[in-house]
């Protein structure tokens, strides 16, 4: 469970260096930057998987995980401002919970299920509560469908890596992950680019050194250990749990405005969501 919420303190932070920062750099150009230093941290690791198959699965899982979902979330801030970024991602545990009931009969139980879907919309309404605001572009619904295509691919992402990755070799998996999505990453994006008009100023490339080393690199490899420690309803609800953090970094930080009112009622929200699909868990074990 720590490793949840430390990641999400972290990436509280990104909105506002992608938004903020990484403006006029290609959305493909910036996502390919962050997944080649994944993988380049990683790299000493690769060797801890020896079976073909796996790391075949795992490329692929990255594939989708890190690859659709960087290019699709990298994108999505050419037609939206940062806090309608954070808006719709909102939607990401109804995709985990969804993934579950689907594809796990365990959870079609109708006390799991019931408690599971309460946990998910809590957290969801607390986080709609703290960052939702009419949107005030034309182009939001082509953001909206773009964004939605990184929250259902990284929702697979983990939903998958908790049930059939190897506990034991988490940095080992992370690095054929971070291969699998930087090949295709940069194989979508690179060919399209126009390499002699590309300009990195000293701070955007301290910028992407953050986010692909620590935001990315080391956040993603904490989560994904980190999922396969709690139930699907608490990492499911763990989604939202930095868009609070998100907006106490807003206001030192970047100087927003802020309403403090919505932020400690959603901030109340999401975290009773986390006490309630984390007490279940442990009640269900002691059962």
């Amino acid at each position: 469970m720590w490793r949840l919420v430390a990641v999400s303190i972290i990436w509280a932070f990104s909105f506002g260096l992608i938004k903020g920062k990484l403006t006029g750099l290609d959305s493909g150009l910036v996502a390919s930057i962050r997944l080649i230093l994944c993988f380049l941290c990683f790299m000493p690791f690769i060797f801890k998987v020896s079976q073909q198959k796996m790391r075949l699965r795992l490329m692929l899982l990255g594939i989708v995980q890190f690859g659709i979902m960087y290019l699709a979330y990298i994108q999505s801030y050419q037609y939206l401002p940062a806090y309608l970024v954070a808006v719709f991602t909102i939607f990401t545990p109804f995709y985990v919970i969804g993934l579950n009931i689907i594809f796990d009969k365990n959870s079609r139980n109708a006390k799991a299920l019931t408690v599971a879907l309460g946990a998910v919309m809590l957290s969801i309404a607390g986080a709609a509560v703290i960052v939702f605001k009419a949107p005030g572009q034309d182009e939001f619904l082509m953001g909206f469908l773009i964004l939605q295509v990184a929250n259902i691919a990284f929702a697979i992402g983990q939903w998958n890596y908790q049930r059939w990755a190897d506990q034991s070799s988490n940095a080992g998996n992370m690095a054929w992950m971070y291969l699998g999505a930087a090949l295709f990453a940069s194989l979508f994006s690179f060919p399209q680019l126009s390499w002699s008009e590309i300009v990195i100023s000293d701070e955007q490339i301290l910028v992407l050194l953050y986010l692909g080393v620590i935001a990315s690199g080391l956040c993603f490899y904490l989560w994904n250990s980190g999922s396969k420690q709690v139930s699907p309803a608490t990492l499911a609800v763990m989604n939202n749990g930095y868009i609070p953090v998100a907006v106490i970094a807003s206001i030192v930080l970047f100087s927003e405005d802020v309403d403090v009112v919505r932020l400690a009622i959603g901030g109340g929200l999401i975290f009773l969501s986390v006490v309630i699909s984390y007490k279940t868990r442990i009640a269900a074990s002691a059962a």
